[in-house]
């Protein structure tokens, strides 16, 4: 598994943890915390889930760009959309 490969896992692992529900007073358990820093994801208590799934789906979409091929041109078909 190369290493984009690698954090597009780590990512969707962190979305999954962040987007599941919780209490609108609810914080983020820590080792979800610490899982968002070792992506280089700064939060805190504070930070709402709505700017960190932003965030973190900003950064998926930027690993899945370079990792599809560009596009050739006329005659080759355009890729679509994932």
């Amino acid at each position: 598994m190369s290493e984009h490969e690698w954090q597009l896992v780590q990512l969707g692992r962190a979305l999954s943890q962040v987007a599941r529900p919780y209490g609108c007073d609810d914080v983020l358990p820590d080792e979800v915390q610490a899982s968002l820093w070792q992506l280089g994801v700064p939060c805190s208590e504070k930070t709402s889930r709505e700017e960190l799934i932003a965030r973190l789906w900003a950064r998926k979409r930027s690993l899945l760009l370079t990792m599809q091929p560009g596009w050739g041109g006329p005659g080759v078909t355009p890729p679509s959309a994932a």
